[in-house]
């Protein structure tokens, strides 16, 4: 199984996520430091992948305004949930021939992506 967002299908290169809670620190002039806690942020997920064509670019690109609909990740090792689409960046990869997507011309265009999702919780 490949790598695909919401179908499109993606190379991935990179994949990093994190988590976090919100925690102030109150240092009070007289005492030890006093934490409070105000819950947690949602799960980050960022990709780094290659993608080819300019259907495929402009699918992706396409996610980020789409309003408060979530999207599909799927991997190799299956369904990963749904995310928000909060950006998507990309650069063209200069190439005479490209291989990975056979469907496509050989001088199909290859573009670098990166992709932070913001989880559906």
């Amino acid at each position: 199984m490949a790598w695909t967002l919401n179908g499109t299908r993606i190379y991935v290169q990179d994949s990093k996520s994190d988590g976090s809670q919100i925690i102030p620190r109150l240092q009070p002039l007289n005492g030890g430091t006093i934490l409070q806690f105000f819950g947690y942020e949602d799960y980050i997920r960022q990709l780094s992948a290659i993608i080819v064509g300019d259907v495929d670019r402009d699918a992706l690109l396409s996610l980020t305004y789409s309003g408060a609909t979530s999207v599909s990740l799927v991997t190799p090792e299956g369904t990963e949930g749904d995310f928000f689409v909060k950006k998507v960046s990309y650069t063209r990869i200069p190439n005479s021939c490209q291989t990975l997507r056979t469907d496509l011309a050989e001088d199909a265009p290859m573009y670098n992506v990166n992709v932070e999702l913001y989880a559906d919780i």
